[in-house]
């Protein structure tokens, strides 16, 4: 099954036109396809239809459209199962569907492999083709704010490859090309600076220094008028260099980001459970981002040894990964731990410009500076920054990048509030798992059968671990260790184990001694 919402909302299968009725049902399919392989729950989906002004019967009214949905679909003659009852809402699955959305990002992440090794003709290929899946404005024709606002990211997504394009041709030396391409771009996104300042390159590239000195009072004059900014250093310096006549600006190849594209992130945690409600906070950090706001987004998750939460960081990290496209870093910063050693920020701070693609002759001594060239070399990219067990928010401030594009997820005992108050981050405790979610964690680790076999036996020993999904886990390998053992046989032990149950991290070292 073929859906496109790079432009109208279309669905088609076996290249024949689905037509797909009702502006309710489309809402909704739009934004099952906005999270494709992620459950909506159904209260979302009525909020994407009604806003605030939810009928009494909105549940009711999203499972009837969709089930009209799966009933055109299998009209057409489509078999599969496509979209899933998830919970307490819905998944479209990613196996099952082709979307244009996936198609250009994956034509992106292709021409990103070409650039890296040099085949630069291949990547402005992959790039117009990726770009020629555009029919319009993403969803165009649909209104609603959660629609705009996940639609904005798409948007954002073509606006960035139409500069890595404007990359590939300035180095092929397609000057004109590129400055007659880029004019109704730059004013479609006033704020783009990066964008702009590709403009500006080809006009001056092209002999038009003139064309290319307007475009950057152009710009400074919106900035200044609009947000009460001065333009971005990296801009600033451009339109030196232009005025200067400077010999670098006609080099073989435009200035790029080095080429690498890091990708740190440890694999994520098998069978995850529960935290929904997180994962939508999560989520809810990337929404709005645009280029007239310039916050960081950052959350801090805090929480108690072992309460799960790198397992969520992690979980969260790899489900929005697409997201950013430009890579992703992770760092341990061993802040907790009883022989805890925390990570200097400098040292992190090598190792991730060595990633980057920055020598060892290039990288400073200085910690400020290193951090400074860290922040220059992540500028126009959208990364994702995982600082994972960090002591103090004076470890994390030289670690999180000024590109605004980016998102920096930490994790810690404590909610670092200096980062709160001073850095806007975003608080997220995490408590500890529900008695159900317990159970449920154990069954998928432990075997269902088993949990089944005794279900009062799963309750007691979700209790004896604290509901720690650390201490859980650990459980469940005690069982897969000693397959002849019941849950009452491993209850028991933890019962007379020295220290007493209730103690918050009892479970887990109790469980390290049979």
């Amino acid at each position: 099954m073929e859906f496109r919402i790079l432009g109208t909302l279309e669905a088609a299968f076996q290249r024949r036109p689905v037509r797909l009725r009702g502006g309710r049902s489309q809402l909704i399919l739009a934004a099952l396809l906005l999270n494709v392989d992620r459950a909506v729950s159904a209260g979302r989906l009525a909020e994407t239809v009604w806003g605030e002004h939810l009928p009494e019967s909105a549940r009711t009214q999203v499972a009837i459209c969709v089930s009209g949905l799966r009933r055109v679909v299998r009209e057409a003659g489509c078999g599969m199962d496509w979209l899933q009852t998830a919970g307490s809402g819905y998944r479209v699955r990613a196996e099952a569907v082709r979307l244009d959305a996936q198609t250009a990002e994956e034509l992106r992440a292709r021409a990103q492999d070409a650039t890296t090794e040099g085949r630069t003709e291949e990547a402005a290929a992959l790039l117009r083709q990726a770009l020629g899946l555009w029919r319009g404005p993403v969803l165009a024709g649909l209104d609603g704010e959660i629609i705009v606002a996940s639609a904005r990211r798409l948007e954002d997504l073509r606006v960035t490859m139409a500069e890595e394009l404007a990359d590939a041709e300035l180095s092929l030396g397609r000057h004109r090309e590129v400055a007659d391409e880029l004019t109704a771009l730059v004013l479609e996104n006033p704020f783009r600076e990066r964008l702009r300042g590709r403009l500006m390159t080809a006009l001056a590239r092209a002999g038009r220094k003139a064309e290319a000195l307007e475009v950057y009072q152009e710009g400074r004059r919106t900035l200044v008028q609009e947000l009460g900014l001065e333009p971005g250093r990296a801009l600033r310096e451009l339109h030196g260099a232009i005025l200067r006549d400077d010999s670098s600006l006609h080099a073989a190849s435009a200035a790029r980001s080095r080429g690498r594209r890091p990708a740190q992130l440890p694999p994520a945690a098998s069978a995850f459970t529960g935290r929904a409600a997180e994962l939508r906070v999560l989520d809810d950090l990337l929404e709005g981002q645009d280029e007239t706001n310039r916050h960081l987004p950052i959350c801090v998750i805090s929480g108690v040894a072992g309460v799960g939460k790198t397992g969520l960081a992690l979980h969260w990290a790899h489900r929005a990964a697409s997201r950013f496209p430009d890579g992703h870093l992770f760092a341990d910063l061993h802040g907790n731990g009883p022989r805890a050693r925390p990570t200097p920020p400098e040292a992190v701070l090598a190792r991730w410009l060595r990633a980057l693609g920055v020598p060892d002759h290039e990288i400073p001594r200085d910690r400020e500076e290193r951090a400074a060239l860290y922040r220059s070399t992540l500028d126009g990219r959208r990364m994702l920054i995982l600082l994972d067990n960090a002591e103090s928010a004076a470890q994390v401030r030289p670690l999180l990048p000024g590109s605004h594009r980016c998102c920096a997820i930490v994790t810690a005992r404590q909610p670092l509030q200096e980062l709160l108050a001073a850095e806007g981050a975003q608080a997220l405790l995490l408590e500890r798992l529900s008695p159900d979610e317990s159970v449920d964690l154990l069954g998928r680790l432990a075997g269902l059968v088993r949990v089944a076999e005794d279900p009062a036996a799963a309750l007691r020993l979700g209790e004896l671990c604290g509901h720690l999904p650390l201490a859980v886990r650990t459980a469940a390998v005690s069982l897969a260790t000693h397959p002849t053992w019941t849950l009452a046989d491993l209850t028991d032990r933890l019962n007379s184990a020295p220290r007493p149950p209730h103690s918050p991290d009892s479970g887990y070292s109790a469980l390290r001694r049979p």
